[in-house]
């Protein structure tokens, strides 16, 4: 929905595509991003590198039932919908039989909105790092350096680690978080990394850093079609997966019961069971198909 409230709970930060803003205080560090494309891979890796989905409605729009269809697929169990000029009620029969359904709905006050982020508890699954690439880029003197949210584990100074789904090896020469250099950091923390083992014109958004990963041009997902979908998927279906911040194109090649085979056009790095959301290559709005897990 409207994202200009980012701007009175946080400072800017890297904008692209995707903006992403910081805040750092006693009351805790916290990193919000929000899409600046209309493009589907874009609204998909935000989702992505979200853990707690807001969405301020003071309009309902095309767009914002797309993103409410697509946070739906995701299945996130939390969240917060702030009602600014749609009524409650309306919202209430919005998401109806949706996973937002559990979101709690909130007014357009700053305050109570800063206060609910602050004490949302967010869960981790406990597991190897697993650290998915939103920037890169070159400092001269330092190296390559990557932008990323600790989205699993802990990673650490001196790691030796795997870059895939480019199936290379690369040493954690620095950790900094909030612009502060750490020795390691945990789940949810934003950090940049200073890595030794692969260059920036190597690199793009949705690579892994992880300690092991599967990585396929071919998967099987048991998958889930969304019911706010028309669009039939079926053998030979062209369509979009998307797993953490990887976005790649497909082809359904079997599809048996709610169990479908996939051909890729680029690898996928995944972790066995992660969720993946599907998208259409065509425009016509909402884009998402469904979603599913990798097996």
């Amino acid at each position: 929905g409207d994202t200009e409230f980012v701007k009175k709970l946080a400072k800017a930060g890297t904008a692209n595509d995707i903006a992403i803003y910081n805040h750092s205080s006693s009351e805790g560090v916290l990193t919000y991003v929000h899409s600046l494309s209309e493009k589907i891979h874009t609204l998909l890796q935000v989702i992505g590198m979200t853990d707690l989905p807001v969405i301020w409605l003071s309009q309902l729009t095309p767009a914002v039932g797309e993103q409410i269809v697509a946070l739906d697929a995701a299945g996130f169990l939390h969240g917060l919908i702030i009602a600014d000029g749609v009524p409650q009620e309306q919202i209430t029969q919005l998401v109806k039989g949706s996973s937002l359904e559990a979101f709690d709905i909130i007014s357009n006050d700053i305050a109570e909105l800063r206060q609910r982020i602050l004490k949302a508890e967010i869960k981790h699954a406990d597991s190897q790092p697993w650290v998915p690439v939103d920037n890169y880029f070159e400092v001269k003197g330092v190296g390559t350096v990557v932008l990323a949210v600790v989205k699993h584990g802990r990673i650490k100074k001196y790691d030796m680690l795997r870059l895939e789904p480019l199936g290379k090896e690369v040493l954690i020469k620095g950790v900094q978080s909030q612009d502060k250099d750490v020795q390691e950091a945990e789940t949810g923390t934003r950090v940049g990394l200073n890595i030794k083992g692969a260059e920036p014109d190597e690199l793009k958004r949705g690579n892994v850093i992880c300690k092991e990963a599967k990585v396929s041009k071919e998967v099987k997902v048991l998958f889930t079609k969304s019911k706010y979908s028309k669009e039939q998927v079926e053998n030979g279906s062209q369509l979009f997966v998307a797993a953490d911040l990887q976005v790649i194109a497909a082809t359904v090649v079997e599809m048996q019961n709610d169990k479908i085979s996939l051909r890729l056009e680029q690898p996928l790095a995944y972790q066995p069971g992660q969720k993946c959301i599907f998208a259409s290559t065509k425009q016509l709005l909402p884009r998402i198909l469904g979603s599913g897990f990798l097996e």
